[in-house]
């Protein structure tokens, strides 16, 4: 136990004693920690209130489910006889799969007659090249949602009628309400008696005997209007307004009035034998369709379309399901599958810029440990027993950031925690302690051989480094072509490759850069030894004879500026479709991943920023004693100034234009592969290269760099010369 518990041990107090790497190891994990947690749950928070507010704002008719059927529902003895109307209706909801039950209310019943013609009785008058069809309703929360504007509402006291006809001799008498729209569409008025007889052209009507077809005595008792609050409900129960048709020989009216639901006795005396249609309304809660599994619902809801998809819904006898939130969800997944496939590919991008960093540390690290690992090595500790001390100081730091990070994005995506963030932070923070063990395992292995001297113009090749470098430049390449071939397909899910193709590419020519630009430096460094002044050409003749010293800020600046490039092409094209679109064909998730996208380039600014503060303090002492040595042999504090300008700036500078033009040009390889169009309201999109953000983004780096530069200079400027002078060979 000792033996397993020492690494810890040790590690503990090399963090005690090198706070500042602890502290910046500290700072990357958690703030990457942070991202990884919040990006899956601040996706989900933001489909989930997508669906809900593009069911909530769908129109009632096409998002509501309802069962609707033909025939004749016997009465219940009792005070509601439309019991058994009720009591059908919830006998047909406990037929349809649990997950559709999990998001509707109980419903609401409803009785519906078939069409009927308003007749003239002998003598009567009619409106002039006009036929009126009049269809009752007994709709069982009626009098929750309307009242009487004029008038009283139908009650259930009807009488048998004595009808004018010859044909029929005495009727079943009912009263009747309609909005005032519904009766001046009609010209009915309060207080008239409307005789109806059987529409011909009803379906329902067809197989019933001409002789057997009964008359109906309607008197109007009352004008509707919807209760405060409830104005919309009169329009969508179908009271509110007539449907009017004109043809070449006259216009045809179809309206609907309310009758009492306590008559339902006297409405199947009045039909008889006539069936009805009856229709279970179903109110979908948007909340509870945002909440459900909806992989799920959408394909229980595909089940029934199915199976009652080819009914008539009471055109015919028989029972019928109609719903249009299988459309509404199937929009739904468009969506998602578009923003998914679009912030996965920044997505990817940020989270290599974030790993590049850490990469940056744990090399800085075992810079920084050259000297501990070397006497831990010479005093008998194996290689295992280095690397695991290694490990033991990334985990220490990292697993409290990183649980640190999760806490901080769950607080502020307000959600229950859910297993994938917990994963890939635990992931991270494991990730951390190997990458601080691999980045050791040079020194560790060197620490027992010989030293060389640090600025060797030739530094030997690793084959596993080399075989590395070779094999992302040929997976960027692959990635390339296929992305450009097959494209992201939404429909079959997000390709992780495909969708790191960008970064690819970018750590490709990364490599390649940090590979041949010593190359150019030496040249330019030749063509400015004939200058009289000194620094630019020491400054030059130092990044071409260590690249190491301009690698870190190199790479983490090339990549932040690649995706944030990226990012803010993809969200200047987005928003310029959006444009365009009116607001109600867009979703949320649509301006949602707008904003994200835009967010992106702050981030990789932030990550770029980190690298540039973290890559110089960690390397403070051995640059600092470097330029206080060229201070030692002559070089004033302006010079000295210039010179880390030199070795800092240069490298940043030409990160940064690479990067920007980098990411550009892969917005334009990517962006056909995305149909960023199904985020515009199927708006078509093109490519429209962002200005505002990369100029921005290079401002703040170059600030960043000088007050960076000006910070080394300062502190190399502080160093005693007379301290300078005894310091001795290194």
């Amino acid at each position: 136990m000792r033996a397993a518990w020492a690494p810890f041990v040790l590690a503990r107090r090399r963090l005690r004693s090198d706070p500042l790497f602890a502290a910046a190891l500290f700072v990357a994990t958690g703030a990457t920690a942070f991202l990884l947690a919040l990006a899956p749950q601040l996706f989900d928070l933001m489909a989930t209130d997508s669906l809900e507010s593009l069911v909530a704002t769908a129109h009632p008719l096409e998002r509501n489910l309802s069962i609707a059927g033909a025939g004749r529902i016997e009465a219940e003895a009792g005070e509601d006889p439309a019991a058994g109307v009720i009591a059908a209706g919830a006998e047909f909801e406990q037929r349809l799969p649990a997950s559709v039950r999990a998001v509707i209310d109980d419903g609401t019943a409803s009785v519906e007659t078939l069409r009927y013609v308003i007749v003239a009785p002998p003598g009567g008058a009619e409106p002039a090249g006009t036929t009126r069809y009049l269809t009752l309703r007994q709709i069982q929360d009626a009098e929750d949602h309307v009242r009487a504007a004029q008038g009283s509402l139908p009650v259930d006291r009807a009488d048998p009628v004595e009808l004018p006809f010859p044909e029929q001799s005495v009727a079943t008498g009912l009263e009747i309400a309609l909005s005032a729209t519904m009766a001046e569409q009609l010209s009915v008025g309060l207080g008239d008696r409307l005789y109806v007889l059987p529409a011909p052209d009803d379906p329902l009507v067809r197989d019933v005997p001409v002789s057997e077809r009964r008359y109906l005595s309607l008197d109007v008792t009352g004008i509707l209007e919807g209760r405060p609050g409830d104005g919309a409900w009169v329009r969508e129960s179908r009271l509110g307004k007539a449907a009017i048709r004109d043809t070449e020989t006259a216009r045809l009216v179809y309206g609907y009035a309310l009758a009492d639901k306590g008559a339902y006795n006297e409405l199947l005396a009045g039909v008889d034998p006539a069936p009805l249609r009856y229709e279970w309304r179903h109110v979908v809660d948007p909340e509870a369709v945002a909440g459900s599994d909806v992989g799920q619902l959408a394909a229980d809801l595909r089940q029934i379309d199915a199976v009652f998809g080819e009914t008539t819904f009471g055109q015919r006898l028989g029972f019928g399901v109609r719903t249009g939130l299988a459309r509404i969800l199937d929009r739904y997944e468009t969506d998602r599958g578009a923003a998914a496939t679009v912030l996965a590919v920044g997505g990817i991008s940020l989270l290599a810029v974030a790993l590049t960093v850490l990469g940056v540390l744990g090399a800085l690290a075992a810079e920084r440990r050259a000297e501990t690992i070397t006497l831990l090595r010479s005093r008998g500790g194996s290689l295992p027993q280095t690397l695991a001390t290694q490990a033991a100081e990334g985990v220490l730091v990292a697993i409290p950031a990183a649980l640190l990070g999760y806490a901080l994005a769950t607080l502020v995506v307000g959600r229950p925690p859910s297993l994938l963030p917990v994963l890939l932070v635990l992931a991270l923070a494991l990730a951390a302690g190997g990458l601080l063990a691999a980045l050791a395992l040079g020194p560790a292995r060197r620490a027992l051989t010989a030293r060389g001297r640090d600025d060797a113009p030739v530094q030997p090749n690793s084959s596993l480094r080399l075989a590395v470098e070779a094999l992302v430049i040929v997976a960027a390449i692959a990635g390339a072509y296929l992305l450009r071939r097959r494209g992201l397909s939404r429909e079959t899910g997000v390709d992780p490759f495909l969708a790191a193709v960008p970064i690819l590419v970018g750590l490709a020519v990364s490599l390649l850069a940090l590979r041949l630009y010593p190359l150019p430096l030496r040249g330019l460094a030749r063509g400015l030894s004939s200058r009289r002044d000194l620094v630019p050409t020491l400054g030059v003749r130092r990044l071409a004879r260590q690249p190491s010293v301009a690698a870190a800020p190199f790479v983490v600046v090339l990549l932040a500026a690649l995706s944030g490039a990226f990012t803010a092409t993809m969200a200047a094209s987005l928003a310029a479709a959006q444009d365009g679109v009116a607001a109600t064909s867009l979703t949320s998730l649509n301006t949602d991943v707008l904003a994200v996208l835009r967010a992106g380039l702050a981030v990789a600014a932030t990550y770029a920023v980190l690298a540039l503060l973290l890559a110089p303090l960690l390397s403070a002492r051995s640059r600092v004693r470097d330029l206080a040595y060229l201070r030692a042999l002559g070089l004033s504090r302006r010079e000295v100034l210039r010179l880390a300008a030199v070795e800092l700036g240069l490298p940043v500078a030409v990160a940064l234009v690479l990067g920007i033009l980098l990411g550009v040009a892969l917005a334009y390889l990517v962006e056909p592969g995305l149909d960023l169009s199904a985020l515009a309201g199927g708006e078509p999109t093109g490519l429209r290269p962002a200005v505002l953000g990369p100029v921005l983004l290079i401002a703040v780096l170059m600030l960043v760099t000088l007050a960076v530069t000006a910070l080394v200079a300062a502190a190399a400027g502080r160093v005693s010369l007379s301290r300078v002078l005894r310091m001795g060979e290194r």
